[in-house]
């Protein structure tokens, strides 16, 4: 049997202490969490400390370098891309340890240091904020190719119990950090054959899965799979950050196209055989006299739905017919066209 006594104690402990169930963040510089564009973080300062003197990691006193006193940072950093730029750091759903007496701000910059977690090296190289609910760090012309910190800290002020205790999101974004790359439009082809591969992206981009594709390290390259395959284009910055952008690769059933068919009810090929249509359930089938009359047309073909040599319930003399087939997939190399003919 449940035990709902103690269902309901993890249920209002969940519901007293949401913050808890975040990330702890960097309590260190040195280990600061690496950022990358586009992909948040969830993290928090619950049990979060400060280490300040000269030269310390946190700054020169409790005092702080910069806009705010110090009581419990943890640590963020990123890597700004070939170019340099704006970048700004969203920091969102905020959720704060609310036990009487605790402030519930937080507080942060993002800051250069031209001496790694060294204080006396630091600048201040965004906004600085203090809030309880979601706001942004902006940091404008960022240098190229370089390493930036960002210090989120727990705010308190005369009269608080204890400085703020949160689990947030953090993202960063911008032209200073985004990197660019595209895995090219998708594409779709028959078993058997082969597909085009053209991505776009830095020097050490590659494709995966590697050991379906020619040559996973050039931009252009080419594949055969056997099924349906979705293919990445990726690269990895210096700091451990991937960035990956998919392309899918449609592989289709090619169809069995009978030329012939006898139907005069002998229970023996009385209907037109497509093999593999049935992968196709929008395909559209349409079948013409000698005089481009339409004998019979279907969206979908199988099941029932198919040509049994009639016209109208009335059957059709023996000849040779004309067939326009759609497999209704959006490419222009999925239509097909020939011939079929009644024998009887």
């Amino acid at each position: 049997m449940p035990n709902f006594d103690l269902m309901k104690l993890v249920l209002i402990f969940v519901a007293l202490t949401p913050w808890l169930f975040f990330s702890q963040g960097a309590d260190n510089c040195v280990n600061a969490v690496t950022l990358c564009s586009s992909q948040t973080a969830n993290s928090g300062n619950s049990g979060a400390s400060v280490e300040t003197c000269s030269g310390c990691e946190d700054g020169a006193s409790n005092s702080g370098n910069f806009c705010y006193s110090l009581n419990n940072s943890v640590w963020f950093t990123f890597l700004t891309n070939n170019t340099g730029g704006d970048v700004t750091a969203n920091i969102s759903n905020i959720i704060c340890d609310n036990s009487p007496g605790l402030n519930t701000n937080l507080q942060a910059v993002i800051i250069s240091a031209s001496s790694p977690c060294n204080e006396s090296t630091y600048s201040l190289v965004s906004n600085c904020v203090t809030s309880a609910t979601n706001f942004q760090l902006n940091a404008t012309n960022l240098l190229p190719n370089t390493t930036y910190y960002i210090q989120v800290d727990g705010d308190s002020i005369n009269g608080d119990a204890g400085a703020a205790q949160c689990g947030f999101n953090i993202t960063i974004q911008g032209p200073g950090v985004d990197i660019e790359i595209d895995a090219g439009e998708g594409s779709s082809i028959f078993k058997g054959e082969t597909a085009s591969l053209e991505g776009q992206g830095p020097n050490n981009s590659y494709w995966t899965p590697e050991s379906l594709v020619s040559n996973p390290y050039s931009a252009s390259t080419s594949t055969a799979p056997s099924s349906t395959t979705t293919f990445y284009y990726n690269t990895e910055t210096s700091n451990g950050c991937v960035y990956s952008d998919p392309v899918t690769v449609v592989v289709q059933e090619t169809l069995i196209l009978t030329n012939t068919f006898s139907p005069n009810d002998d229970g023996i090929n009385d209907t037109w055989y497509i093999g593999s249509i049935e992968n196709y359930p929008a395909a559209k089938v349409t079948v013409f006299d000698r005089w481009g009359q339409k004998v019979f047309y279907s969206v979908g073909y199988g099941n029932g739905n198919t040509w049994t040599g009639k016209a109208n319930g009335i059957s059709v003399p023996s000849g040779v017919y004309y067939y326009h087939i759609d497999l209704n997939t959006e490419s222009d190399e999925d239509i097909f066209g020939g011939y079929v003919t009644v024998i009887k």
